[in-house]
């Protein structure tokens, strides 16, 4: 089966090992396009770089560089008529403009579609957007939500095509525990450290741990620090509220490449994701709890979306009913105060992700959903 998948996130290279470990069946040729350049959320520039044979590429340049749901592939109708795939897979919201592009594809070449679904709420999505889903899920023949949330999406949208849960997964070769007092030492960071990875967004209940670990330090009794990797609109809040702690309390190191991210997880003896459900969002996966597992570090995660259920399932940390700072802070001082626990959980969820979140055994869950597509398709 020749399987082209179209994906912004492949133009950077880790996001490609999904496809490099599917194109490695026998049964299976794989091609990514991806755009050739891409500007980040961190605001830098990623240049595509080639996945590893047997997987294949085709960069192509992009309208709308950064903006994911509203980039449009230059060429990408030469690219795959040149390529011609018995299936398109699009690692891309069904609503989004490179959808529409890949439907209008199919549609006129009679090639079946495969989604990935990430969206975990039901919204109305305003127009030409709602319309564009409607279609892609008309035409559709498989999706692949990344939890049971977003396939209970799908299906109050009415998709009649086949469901299979394809979840995030995390490469363990670049992803595990290895030493970090260099960087540790680096950053000026004293005693356990709690770390947070991800966008500074209110959303993720950065507030919350503000105050948490004030009330902690208030208290006395634990000798800790908190570091802040990543940027966002809450940044120069965070900043501020750095610069008045003493020396060694608080980290701020703004955005780092994700092939960084290892490195400055394992600086973390925990990671926190405190996030906030809103009336508009609710954290799909988490897929930074993953990656900290594998490194063996636990998490202390909110009851927000899918943390709650990825914590359970891997033992790999501990979840906090609520938002509230009292609520967060009692939660920390539970695995701060007990290092010795808190390493115990960590490598529970690490083996945990190990079995079942590792990029071969993904990879595996996707082979078997793509080959079980009725073979009418093809």
């Amino acid at each position: 089966m020749r399987i082209a998948v179209i994906s912004h996130a492949c133009a950077a290279d880790l996001n490609q090992r999904l496809y490099e470990e599917l194109a490695r069946h026998d049964d299976m040729d794989v091609l990514i396009v991806a755009p050739s350049t891409w500007r980040a959320s961190t605001g830098k520039t990623i240049e595509f770089r080639p996945p590893q044979p047997p997987c294949e590429s085709r960069p192509l340049p992009v309208w709308g560089s950064g903006q994911i749901s509203l980039h449009w592939y230059r060429g990408l109708t030469g690219a795959l008529r040149d390529w011609r795939p018995d299936l398109i897979y699009l690692d891309e919201e069904a609503y989004s403009l490179p959808a529409w592009q890949a439907l209008r594809i199919c549609r006129r070449t009679r090639l079946p579609l495969a989604f990935v679904q990430t969206q975990n709420i039901v919204k109305r999505q305003p127009w030409p957007f709602g319309w564009v889903e409607r279609q892609v899920l008309d035409h559709a023949c498989l999706a692949n939500p990344i939890t049971d949330e977003c396939a209970d999406v799908l299906r109050g949208r009415g998709f009649g095509g086949r469901i299979a849960l394809i979840p995030h997964c995390v490469d363990t070769a670049r992803f595990f525990p290895q030493p970090a007092d260099e960087l540790r030492a680096e950053l000026g960071l004293e005693g356990f450290v709690v770390g947070y990875l991800g966008r500074l967004t209110e959303e993720k209940g950065l507030r919350e741990l503000m105050a948490a670990a004030d009330l902690l330090w208030e208290q006395g009794g634990l000798a800790f620090s908190v570091a802040l990797v990543g940027s966002g609109p809450l940044e120069a809040e965070l900043r501020r509220w750095a610069d008045g702690k003493p020396t060694g309390r608080v980290a701020l190191t703004g955005p780092v490449a994700h092939p960084q991210a290892p490195e400055y997880i394992n600086a973390f003896d925990l990671l926190a994701l405190p996030s906030r459900t809103t009336p508009g969002w609710k954290e799909q996966f988490g897929r930074v709890i993953i990656e900290a597992m594998a490194c063996g570090v636990p998490v202390l995660g909110s009851d927000s979306g899918h943390i709650p259920d990825l914590i359970g399932e891997t033992g790999g940390g501990v979840v906090v009913v609520g938002s509230d700072a009292q609520t967060l802070a009692t939660g920390l001082r539970s695995l701060i105060a007990d290092p010795t626990r808190a390493r115990r959980i960590g490598e529970a969820g690490r083996q945990a992700v190990a079995a079942k979140y590792a990029v071969t055994s993904v990879a595996e869950r996707l082979h078997d959903a793509l080959t079980e597509v009725d073979g009418s398709h093809f």
